[in-house]
């Protein structure tokens, strides 16, 4: 199962590699501020808690259930994802001088691998359920969403393609846990 949402992951990045290279207004909302500042892992977070405290307003658990998976696998990614990225401590691409690695370092200069914006939006696609009906659409709508924001932060010279497919293991990997320790506790 995991492996097979990687794998959808990666085709899907591949598939829209070359996506904004024809048309100058699509790059432009690829590269925009807006859409970097909505997929950080705090404001995934954000949002997935928020959609947590409205969705026990209603009565539909599975929706419930959802938010609480993504609000928590998208807090482990990106808890996880910043000690990683800090003990790599990897040079951005547009980094101009500098060795490639500098061990543990808090320098942005120096915080490429992994991806947070992927590990954030990875673990939310990763929470949706298999067996929800309507939501398998979803299921592969955040899988071009997860390419998009690959193809964005390579575009905007923040991570090489490896940072984005490490942070997007990272999420996944995080969604794939907060099911399994679901699971074990419904038992």
């Amino acid at each position: 199962m995991f492996g097979t949402t990687m794998l959808k992951g990666f085709t899907t990045y591949k598939a829209f590699r070359n996506l904004g290279k024809a048309n100058e207004q699509t790059q432009s909302l690829l590269t925009s501020k807006y859409l970097s500042a909505a997929t950080k892992p705090v404001s995934i977070s954000a949002a997935t808690t928020t959609g947590l405290a409205l969705s026990k307003l209603g009565e539909n658990k599975a929706v419930e259930r959802f938010f609480f998976r993504a609000a928590l696998s998208s807090t482990i990614a990106g808890l996880l994802n910043a000690t990683l990225k800090r003990a790599i401590g990897r040079k951005r691409p547009r980094a101009n001088n500098g060795p490639a690695y500098n061990g543990p370092t808090l320098k942005d200069k120096y915080n490429s691998m992994p991806s947070g914006h992927a590990a954030a939006v990875s673990a939310v696609v990763g929470s949706i359920p298999k067996t929800s009906g309507p939501l398998l659409a979803a299921t592969a709508a955040g899988c071009v969403a997860t390419a998009i924001i690959g193809k964005t932060r390579t575009m905007r010279d923040a991570h090489r393609v490896s940072d984005v497919l490490v942070g997007s293991a990272v999420g996944f990997a995080a969604s794939y846990l907060v099911s399994k320790l679901e699971s074990s506790s419904k038992k």
